[in-house]
């Protein structure tokens, strides 16, 4: 009995010393990032269509594998003028009125989404959808950067994510529950949840009130301060490498979903559970792992790792074992990966802009996902026509590689 309560001793030992390191990783992140990430978790929990989207298209509306894959183009063009857009409007007019006016929006775009079922009218509101949703990032990644110091940068970015994937692991799941009761209740609810999220935008961080008050940046974090983004050659050989690992993960919004509809056989409610384990995974382990590692290294070996990890994840797919392992393997090896490259790829962004034109910065930065998003639908859905899916998961490794080796060029070179 001795022996039991000793071991019983230590298991709560070790248990309150990880919950101790876990509740460590939030200390010092200002308030204003705090009220920021929960307006991102009340938006987040709706983010149901886009989880569905390539679904809805193939299987509601019958639209074949290459009609929905230009679709989905249509919305990382969106996606790509918003990030542009959004930028722009930023520096003009502040974060908090671009992130209300594009959560109102993108409320709305939903609703008229739901009513669209042919092909161009469905490019169109696609469009609309993603230049409104897009137009969010910048601002909100301006807001970060304004309320949190460089101290507390990096875990400042890691709690937006968090908020972002625990509303993500909601999601998917409410998202495959309401697929049963009808595709339009999926439309209806994330609309409202985009609208609750502006109002709590708006009763939380009103305009004119500063929450927190970051130090204004050093020389070395203002980086280039005098330089446009489109005229660092450092930022844009980043925002290209960038921009093919993006590729890669993006294969797991697009093709992903539909390679376990048709090849696994999976119900969209089955589909929701293993997308909602990729937000899960961040959900738990991004903030203390941040909080352990972050200023070790330099940010971008940590990106190189991730990579390899998005490489591992895709070769998992086409192993030959029991689909729901290799789908497990597949979710954590690249929410890992994700953990690596997204939060310190954000930081760098945040080095290299100056102060006067950190809107464009984060917009030019955000336009290497909304580019990847154009590319990735287009080029994973091509790839599965005329090769299969494991072409493409082989395809997704390989770019994986070449950017981890140019990261690790641009590592060598300062």
């Amino acid at each position: 009995m001795g022996v039991v309560n000793e071991t019983q001793k230590v298991h709560n030992f070790m248990l309150l010393k990880i919950y101790n390191r876990w509740l460590n990783s939030y200390l010092g992140i200002p308030r204003a990032v705090w009220f920021l990430a929960l307006v991102n978790l009340v938006n987040r929990c709706g983010s149901m269509v886009i989880g569905f989207i390539t679904i809805y298209l193939t299987q509601a509306l019958h639209f074949d594998i290459r009609a929905a894959g230009y679709v989905l183009g249509c919305f990382g063009v969106g996606a790509l003028a918003g990030a542009f857009l959004g930028g722009k409007l930023t520096d003009k007019f502040g974060y908090h009125l671009v992130q209300l006016w594009s959560l109102l929006l993108n409320g709305i775009m939903l609703f008229v989404l739901s009513q669209v079922q042919d092909f161009w009218g469905m490019c169109g509101a696609v469009f609309v959808l993603s230049l409104v949703a897009e137009s969010f990032r910048p601002a909100n990644s301006v807001a970060v950067l304004r309320n949190s110091t460089y101290e507390t940068r990096t875990r400042s970015v890691s709690l937006m994510r968090m908020a972002f994937n625990m509303g993500w692991t909601i999601a998917p799941l409410m998202g495959g529950l309401l697929v049963g009761f009808g595709w339009n209740w999926l439309f209806w609810i994330d609309g409202l949840t985009c609208i609750v999220a502006a109002f709590a935008l708006r009763w939380l961080l009103p305009p004119g009130v500063s929450v927190s008050a970051p130090e204004p940046p050093s020389n070395q974090e203002a980086g280039s301060i005098s330089l446009s983004p489109y005229r660092d050659r450092r930022f844009l050989y980043f925002w290209v490498l960038t921009f093919l690992g993006a590729v890669v993960f993006m294969q797991i919004l697009w093709t992903v979903p539909v390679f376990f509809k048709e090849i696994y056989h999976w119900t969209e409610f089955q589909i929701g559970m293993m997308v909602a384990f990729n937000g899960l995974v961040v959900f738990t382990v991004e903030m203390p792992l941040i909080f352990r590692i972050e200023h070790k290294r330099p940010m971008l070996q940590f990106v190189q790792f991730g990579l390899l990890l998005y490489a591992l994840s895709y070769l998992c797919l086409v192993l030959p074992i029991p689909f729901a392992l290799a789908a497990l393997f597949y979710m954590f090896l690249i929410s890992i990966g994700e953990i690596f490259v997204m939060p310190f790829s954000s930081n760098f962004m945040y080095e290299q802009a100056g102060h006067g034109n950190q809107g464009a910065y984060s917009a030019f930065y955000g336009m290497s996902y909304s580019v990847a998003n154009i590319i990735a639908p287009l080029l994973g859905t091509q790839i599965i026509a005329a090769y299969g899916y494991q072409s493409l998961w082989f395809f997704a490794a390989g770019l994986a590689i070449v950017a981890l080796l140019g990261f690790r060029i641009m590592d060598k070179h300062g």
